[in-house]
């Protein structure tokens, strides 16, 4: 897991310098000044701006759900490569998500049936002739729907201990999906938040994660996408 400890530990250093920033912005007067070829010049900055940099910290926390969670199952999928396992050496929920991507090649209901039986003994083969499994991070289905919930049916899939709390994950994956569609402004959505508000939505978050990678590390520390 040190890769994903590695990236968690980076991502959390940028979003804590980008709240020092907010941090000073949610002070009444605040200005900025900076150098031209005439001198420094001096702007306020603007409540609306104030709000759109808050909106944007739903984005950053997203990424951070997202990438870690991502590189967690990817963790796992490294490992059952690097340990050489095939088929009959999985955990039936691991052999499930192979099963399951397998199944996606099958690609419409009107496919022939030469086609089928040709995909089904492929498949077969593999199993037969002990294949090494490979899972990649194409087959995590995860992008923009990453909250709690989805996490716990993440850990029921694949097998590691649920996380408890993360309440606010499901507030920021909708409102970074309002904003990544388009659906709301910035200034809309920063508007209802303060800097406070979000720094709660930080701390739950950070909080939250590092269980889930604790838990993720110990399910691969003991092999239990192995057969038991």
């Amino acid at each position: 897991m040190d890769n994903t400890k590695r990236d968690f530990e980076k991502r959390k250093e940028e979003i804590d310098e980008y709240f020092f920033f907010l941090k000073i912005l949610n002070n009444d007067n605040v200005s900025l000044t900076y150098n031209t070829i005439n001198g420094v010049e001096e702007i306020e900055m603007s409540i609306k701006l104030q709000r759109i940099f808050i909106a944007n910290t739903f984005l950053l926390l997203y990424n951070l759900i997202e990438s870690t969670v991502r590189n967690s199952i990817v963790e796992i999928y490294n490992k059952i490569k690097d340990d050489e396992l095939t088929y009959v050496n999985l955990s039936e929920k691991i052999k499930h998500i192979w099963l399951h991507k397998k199944r996606k090649t099958f690609t419409t209901d009107e496919e022939s049936n030469e086609n089928i039986e040709k995909k089904l003994e492929n498949i077969i083969q593999e199993i037969v002739n002990n294949e090494i499994i490979i899972l990649t991070d194409k087959d995590i289905h995860i992008s923009g729907n990453i909250d709690a919930q989805e996490i716990r049916n993440l850990s029921k899939k694949i097998g590691f201990a649920e996380s408890n709390n993360g309440r606010y994950l499901v507030n920021i994956k909708e409102k970074r999906n309002r904003l990544a569609h388009g659906e709301h402004t910035f200034h809309d959505v920063g508007k209802n938040f303060t800097v406070n508000d979000l720094i709660l939505h930080k701390e739950n978050t950070f909080e939250y994660l590092e269980d889930v990678i604790k838990n993720i590390e110990i399910f691969i520390n003991n092999k239990k996408y192995q057969k038991g």
